[in-house]
């Protein structure tokens, strides 16, 4: 009788095991997938590239397989909305599709935030898609709020915020004005070049293609 009850605990033990091992290996798989598109999409930022769609479309598929792998890490939904802003500013892209790419992206971003809702890249990735449809409204408010609040420091945050705000600043009440002044501040001292720059391109915005994503610009 014992024996046959080492038996059964063993096999137990071997079942919740293989469990384990199965279960780490997906992780494992998803990370790995999660990894690729994260790398080309920092790596499309950091030189203002502008990918070709066979490129777009391997991130897309990784990032699909990773989400049916792992549907509860926000990092997937966050990077989809992230691809979902380079859709949209794809050559050639009709402005229909352009809209419905940023539709997109904030159904994926909100997902990411209902997971997540600590992280600032996540608002601050929001923030760029409602700029995107000059949708200077309560949510953008309040996902200004959240950014600034949860990543005052974060250098990404910081020229996101800076790049977003200074497009909605006329439309912004004066608490939020006040948010984003310290933004500024906070940023000048610790990447002075890149916020300068911002606030150059903001200067002349009304007169390039960028007029109809600034609150200032009249209409």
């Amino acid at each position: 009788m014992e024996c046959l009850r080492n038996k059964v605990i063993l096999g137990v033990f071997g079942i919740f095991m293989l469990f384990v091992i199965i279960s780490a290996a997906r992780i494992g798989a998803a990370d790995l997938l999660s990894g690729y598109a994260r790398n080309e999409l920092n790596a499309w930022s950091l030189i203002a590239a502008k990918p070709d769609v066979s490129a777009v479309d391997s991130v897309s598929g990784a990032l699909d397989m990773a989400r049916l792998i792992a549907p509860d890490n926000p990092d997937h939904y966050e990077y989809l909305a992230r691809l979902a802003l380079v859709r949209s500013g794809m050559p050639g892209v009709s402005e229909s599709e352009r809209n419905l790419q940023l539709v997109r992206g904030l159904e994926q971003i909100r997902k990411a935030i209902a997971l997540r809702p600590v992280s600032p890249y996540s608002w601050a990735i929001m923030l760029q898609l409602k700029r995107e449809r000059a949708e200077y409204d309560s949510e953008f408010r309040h996902g200004l709020e959240r950014a600034v609040t949860l990543g005052p420091w974060e250098p990404l945050v910081q020229l996101i915020v800076a790049d977003v705000g200074m497009s909605a600043w006329a439309a912004l009440p004066g608490a939020e004005q006040t948010l984003l002044k310290g933004n500024l501040a906070r940023g000048v001292k610790r990447q002075a070049k890149q916020m300068i720059a911002i606030l150059r391109m903001h200067r002349n915005d009304c007169k390039g293609e960028r007029a109809k994503l600034n609150a200032g610009c009249s209409r």
